[in-house]
């Protein structure tokens, strides 16, 4: 063998290694973790952990789905495992074994209300809150303002935003039942954009331009996390230093 090609062979040989070394990570879930740190750090984190990012935006709910049937590799979430898994098992009994799941967290962020502009609601105590979410307030002119049907808006039982509100408001009980539910927590953000009457329930990271956020005399903390089927692989360990490194705290 000449020369030449033995240092052809060998590099083809390095590079193949290299190319070895590298993974994919398909990580699905919570909209507020993927909003508050993958989507925007994702450079940064395949960068520092050397793995390669393949994100969905599902919910809390579908992400611990899809793991649990092997369609990726982590799961993001957005309230505490304890309160995803009592949610999703109550929508589907049986669905997850907490025991086979551990959970990761890397940051922190909090729960935001929102309502159209136009609303002259700006302040909220968390008591008018959990009644508006409960139910026993239904119109704006409860709390000080117009004399108008509340209209909440929330995504569905199971995702991260409505777990923890849920989890810290309600006793685990579920938000009244004439929520308009939507896929995701980001949604309510624009739905309170364009309807006047809207309480919409979302995370600080999904809100955008065109609501009003309303201030309340309590915050409601959302731990960002990442869950693995039984302990994190070698890989996974990598992306998980690398998120929590740039993860809001």
């Amino acid at each position: 063998m000449s020369r030449r090609v033995l240092v052809t062979a060998i590099t083809a040989l390095l590079s193949l290694g290299s190319i070895a070394q590298a993974s994919t990570i398909a990580i699905h879930g919570s909209t507020t973790v993927s909003n508050a740190v993958l989507v925007p750090q994702k450079a940064q984190i395949e960068q520092a952990s050397g793995q390669t990012l393949d994100i969905v935006s599902n919910g809390s709910g579908r992400g611990l789905a899809d793991l649990a049937a092997g369609k990726a590799d982590m799961a993001m979430i957005s309230a505490s495992l304890e309160a995803e898994v009592t949610a999703s098992n109550a929508k589907t009994p049986g669905s997850l074994d907490p025991a086979k799941l551990v959970g990761h967290q890397i940051g922190e962020t909090r729960v935001a209300f929102v309502v159209h502009p136009s609303n002259p609601i700006t302040a909220l105590t968390l008591a008018q809150v959990t009644g508006i979410l409960s139910g026993k307030i239904t119109k704006w002119s409860e709390v000080g303002g117009a004399d108008q049907p509340i209209v909440v808006v929330a995504a569905t039982r199971g995702d991260g935003v409505r777990s923890a509100v849920e989890s810290r408001l309600l006793g685990g009980a579920s938000i009244l039942a004439q929520a308009r539910e939507l896929p995701n927590s980001a949604q309510p953000v624009a739905v309170a954009a364009q309807l006047p009457t809207a309480f919409g329930v979302t995370s600080a990271a999904s809100v955008r331009a065109g609501v009003t956020v309303i201030k309340t005399d309590e915050t409601i903390g959302q731990p960002l996390i990442l869950v693995t089927l039984g302990p994190a692989s070698p890989d996974a360990t990598k992306v998980i230093a690398a998120a929590t490194a740039v993860a809001p705290k």
